[in-house]
């Protein structure tokens, strides 16, 4: 009995180890030789790997070359996973998958100092591998359910974004057989993957047709780590660059442990020696084939606008853009790839990029290209240019608008992916990148005639140029590198240019008087009053002649929404200049400016030009437009891009003034701004305190005549809007002790003020012996005071109404892009 045991054990330890040669049947299946050999097997579904280099490290990305199609989920076709290095090791009868750590790292000629760092912070097994053929250290292994898994999280995301609760489902998913390919350099395996699960959210409803199961493709790319030939150059906080980071804990006491290089293509001349030199492999970008025509010359042309710096760094015939050949695969590493992705809404485009975790060298840049966003562009010049008067067909003038900026688009985008972040300090400056974001360029003459020939620039700008030098530039034979670009750095400087990225300009509490999105101009309060005269104009002759014959005529909403809310930005813009700050990335000893507060004068006409956008005659929608929009007629219900109501089904004259009105108080009453406030007084008193800004905006709010009339309840409701932003900033975390204690010092005068007026009507009624008892007014000055006592007696049981919606204005669905890029 222990011999049939021992006999037994042994049959099942050799079958496990893999040494039974005839477990697998390679001649049924198709032999694919590149950088890792396939094996597939369509009958039976199967991929195998045969993997003869272990311990050897290469690139690991996800990708999803067919997506969902929802901004808001963020599934796009196209979209890059992660980039991970990796390799294959031996562990008893596995194979695992070992994603390296590269965060922390030592480099030392110690192995045992090496080793000491590489077992101090976890590794992460990414798969587990049976063995199922071991041929004198050439493993056979099944991969078919890595390739089956969800490696994109496309399950997660749906969840996460409150789509329903979905798992991988492994009878609808397979190996996509036609896209499962072999190069030397990289090994390519596609699997159709879906889904399942209970859709409760509407934006999965909305783009999968049995939103219970939803299918993609997702990408498995093995890619060859680059040669060390590539020179990493070292990131500098001022220079526009992304970067990666690690820790190196060789360094030396007292230096920096924390490393940083910029991310950069590799480009190197044939001759070192030349000023300008014909290059070893030039930069090419491939157009997506899919685009359409007359947007694909626009977009090969704006991605071509970057020759022009890389000329100017020293590189001839280095760049360029051109179409995809065809049946080229936009998903292989080889290609650098513009593609066009199509949505059910406008969105985001944005620029990412395979990079080499140890250095930050770009190994394939990947731009996607939202296709509906152009159609904004195209709204906005219908609302100005409002051409279909007696039947008149569509303006040229238009497309050309929007082929402008889809050539700046393209040139934005492909700069992410040449290494470039947002520089969105560069429009007061000439326009001086097209890594900031632009808001059209609108001119008006005397006779309210619009002119939208520079609405978007065409070429990259002077910092632009600056940058691919700063990034790309051969430094000289016999000059060091730091000084040689800090030298460049601080050139850049001396010609007026200031770097300001995200963080910063994004920020609601922002401070910068230049680092603004969808901005014009030098002043952001000059400009907004410029703004606010065009759309001041544009509205008087606004009507069907912004609509095409057979439309419609509910659609001109569509068209009015960008035109009542084209000083949106401008707005924020403004409100940037209260407690602001001039500053820069400046580091010890270079030539750039020192921070400065903005004068008191700057910060005044900043209010001022705030306080105009919310009087009632600047919020008003005129009467001939509400006379014209009826209800939404049967197939054109209402949307993202048309205003809320709270009238039905009918047009809300109310809600466009109260979007404005939420978004000036949401900008003035922030609570970072409000504390800056309040403290540039105290260190210089000729600034403008919050006491004397909130004190001027309560004058201008609550001072103003009443009249019982649109105009009346637009203040009324102006009122009730600034007592609700009071009170969420006086109830906000984040407010200061004083800034709370004059909100409620100015609520207090507010109740008194009520009660005052109250008394005086009262008196003036019972002279006139009208009959009247009570006005509108003095009712909701009742409502008012009324609120203002519940909330200082019990504010912790008091909640303020929620703001209603405001139409989608920069591309819909996302309040916050992690990635690289975006617009």
């Amino acid at each position: 009995m222990k011999k049939i045991l021992l006999w037994t054990f042994f049959i099942a330890a050799v079958t496990t180890s893999g040494i039974c040669a005839q477990s697998i049947d390679r001649s049924k299946m198709e032999k694919k030789e590149g950088f890792f050999t396939l094996y597939t097997d369509e009958d039976k579904g199967k991929v195998y790997l045969e993997i003869d280099k272990l311990d050897f490290e290469f690139l690991y990305v996800n990708s999803m070359p067919a997506g969902i199609g929802s901004n808001d989920i963020g599934l796009d076709r196209g979209q890059l996973g992660r980039t991970r290095i990796v390799e294959f090791r031996k562990s008893g009868n596995k194979l695992l998958l070992v994603h390296k750590n590269y965060d922390f790292r030592a480099y030392s000629d110690n192995p045992a100092e090496v080793k000491a760092v590489r077992d101090a912070f976890a590794e992460s097994v990414i798969w587990g591998f049976d063995i199922s053929e071991n041929d004198k250290g050439t493993y056979l292994i099944d991969a078919t359910n890595f390739y089956l898994q969800d490696a994109h999280m496309v399950a997660e995301r749906l969840g996460s974004s409150r789509q329903g609760t979905y798992k991988p489902d492994a009878s609808r998913s397979s190996i996509y057989y036609p896209m499962t390919k072999n190069f030397p350099k990289n090994t390519e395996v596609e699997a159709t993957v879906t889904v399942t699960g209970t859709p409760t959210g509407g934006y999965i409803r909305s783009v999968t047709p049995s939103p219970e199961s939803v299918t993609v493709r997702q990408r498995h790319s093995f890619i060859e780590l680059p040669d060390d030939g590539y020179q990493p150059r070292e990131f500098d906080p001022r220079s526009g660059y992304f970067h990666i980071s690690y820790m190196d804990f060789t360094s030396p006491i007292g230096d920096p442990m924390v490393k940083k290089y910029i991310s950069r293509h590799r480009l190197e001349k044939k001759d070192p020696s030349a000023a300008v030199s014909e290059v070893v492999k030039p930069i090419i970008y491939y157009l997506d084939r899919g685009t359409p025509e007359p947007v694909r010359s626009a977009l090969i042309e704006g991605g071509n606008w970057w020759a022009a710096a890389f000329e100017a760094a020293g590189f001839k015939n280095a760049y360029r853009v051109e179409l995809m050949p065809e049946g080229a695969d936009p998903m292989d590493v080889r290609y650098n790839v513009i593609q066009w992705v199509h949505r059910s809404t406008r969105g985001w485009s944005y620029g990412s990029s395979v990079r080499d975790p140890r250095t930050g060298e770009i190994i394939k840049g990947h731009v996607t290209l939202g296709s509906l966003r152009v159609r904004q562009d195209f709204l906005i010049a219908q609302g100005l240019l409002q051409p279909f008067e007696d039947g008149q067909p569509k303006n040229p003038k238009m497309l050309e608008m929007a082929l402008a900026r889809l050539r700046q688009l393209s040139a934005h985008e492909i700069g992410h992916t040449l290494g470039l972040a947002h520089a969105y300090a560069s429009s007061p400056t000439n326009r001086a990148s097209v890594m900031d974001y632009p808001y059209p360029l609108i001119k008006m003459d005397t006779n309210g005639e619009i002119d939208l020939s520079e609405a978007y620039d065409d070429k990259i700008g002077a910092w632009d140029i600056w940058a691919i030098r700063y990034g790309y530039e051969n430094v000289p034979t016999g000059q060091e590198e730091k000084a040689f670009l800090s030298r460049m750095l601080e050139d850049t400087y001396e010609a007026g240019h200031t770097f300001i990225s995200d963080t910063d300009s994004r920020h609601p509490s922002g401070s910068h008087p230049h680092a603004h999105l969808w901005d014009n101009g030098e002043s952001a309060s000059e400009e907004l009053y410029r703004l606010m005269d065009i759309r001041k104009k544009k509205m008087e002759s606004f009507g069907l002649n912004t609509i095409e014959e057979g439309q419609p005529e509910a659609l001109m909403e569509e068209v009015l929404v960008p035109l009542y809310l084209m000083h949106r930005y401008q707005i924020e813009a403004a409100s940037k200049l209260l407690g602001g700050l001039d500053y820069t990335y400046k580091v010890k000893g270079d030539n750039q400016r020192v921070q400065s507060r903005l004068d008191a004068q700057i910060q005044n006409k900043a209010l001022n030009s705030l306080l105009s956008t919310i009087r009632p005659e600047n919020l008003a929608v005129p009467e001939h437009i509400l006379d014209r929009i009826p209800p939404r007629p049967m197939g054109y219900a209402r949307n993202r891009e048309t205003f809320p109501s709270r009238n039905g089904l009918n047009f809300d004259p109310l809600a466009p003034a109260e979007n404005v009105v939420d978004m000036v108080f949401g900008f003035l009453f922030e609570a970072g701004r409000a504390n800056r406030l309040h403290q540039q007084a105290l260190m210089d008193n000729r600034l403008p305190s919050f006491s004397s800004v909130l004190d001027k905006t309560v004058e201008n709010v609550f001072g103003s005549p009443y009249t019982e009339d649109y105009f009346g309840e637009i203040k009324i409701m102006t009122e009730s809007k600034l007592v609700d932003h009071l009170i969420a900033l006086a109830n906000h975390p984040q407010a200061t002790v004083s800034v709370k204690s004059e909100v409620r010092r100015q609520l207090k005068g507010l109740v008194s003020d009520a009660e005052s007026r109250r008394e005086s009507l009262y008196k003036t009624l019972m002279r006139n012996r009208s009959g009247l008892t009570k006005s509108h007014k003095n009712n909701v000055d009742q409502y008012l005071a009324d609120k203002i006592i519940a909330y200082l007696e019990l504010p912790e049981k008091l909640s303020i109404p929620a703001e209603i919606s405001i139409p989608d204005g920069a591309p819909i669905g996302s309040d916050d892009m992690s990635c690289d890029f975006d617009f």
